[in-house]
């Protein structure tokens, strides 16, 4: 099945770039935990079993692979068939076919390897994940992991599922989770997974949301996102640790003009 953008030229010639499928759930986990379990202060709401997260987590990516208003799509390393990075994007309602075909958790996804004409992939740096590990539009109610405090998890994911009617989300193209595995960070992957979809939110006057690290704002800034919003956790009062206040950035990118 074709993808729904040209093959990015920042894309290194070594990686290739497709939709996921279910067969991705497992190394699709593992890179989502490594990267998120990097910053306590975003992940003061998991559980602390490894392997409680890990069952979530892949019910999680099960789950929104079932969404039709959902797109998934990887990078992988073509030598060694790892998966490099991967996006979960949420589709605005009446834009669904140009953000491409929704590829259902049985589909097979169709391989497209990086052009000749491909840069060495070194960019400015991979992004890092996106702040909210799942999608903020649409929060869990009552599906937290195993060994979770679930007035934690009902806090987090109540206060961004706020912000995203506030922000009125699903009119935008949303970035609800960006990860790139970190044995291959700073090798553009995480960008030629974002700029695609947003020439194609730019060609149809879409705004696009996302929720930002203190990490991630600068380099998403630089592609165009602005602050809109913020979300203050006080950890100290959530959770009893020294980790002070932790904030996220609300940003939305206007589309350019064509």
């Amino acid at each position: 099945m074709a993808l729904p953008f040209p093959m990015p030229d920042s894309l290194a010639p070594a990686f290739t770039l497709s939709s996921c499928t279910a067969a991705d759930t497992d190394a699709m986990t593992e890179v989502y935990y490594d990267g998120f379990k990097t910053d306590s202060r975003n992940t003061f709401w998991w559980s602390s079993d490894k392997e409680a997260m890990f069952r979530w987590m892949k019910r999680r990516i099960r789950r929104k692979m079932s969404d039709n208003t959902t797109r998934h799509f990887k990078v992988t390393d073509v030598q060694s068939g790892e998966l490099v990075a991967f996006a979960r994007w949420d589709i605005p309602e009446g834009h669904a076919a140009a953000f491409g075909e929704w590829i259902g958790p049985a589909d097979v996804s169709q391989t497209v390897a990086a052009g000749e004409s491909a840069r060495d992939g070194q960019g400015e740096g991979d992004l890092p994940v996106t702040s909210a590990p799942v999608e903020a539009t649409t929060p869990p109610t009552t599906d937290y992991p195993e060994g979770a405090n679930p007035e934690l998890c009902k806090h987090f994911f109540d206060v961004l599922g706020a912000m995203s009617k506030k922000q009125h989300a699903k009119t935008m193209l949303g970035l609800s989770l960006l990860c790139t595995s970190s044995k291959y960070q700073r090798r553009g992957a995480g960008k030629a997974l974002m700029l695609p979809m947003l020439a194609i939110a730019d060609a149809r006057g879409v705004k696009t949301y996302l929720e930002a690290t203190p990490t991630g704002k600068p380099i998403y800034e630089k592609l165009g996102f602005r602050e809109v919003d913020e979300l203050a956790f006080d950890l100290q009062e959530l959770t009893g640790s020294s980790d002070g206040i932790y904030k996220i950035s609300i940003m939305v990118r206007e589309p350019k003009s064509i």
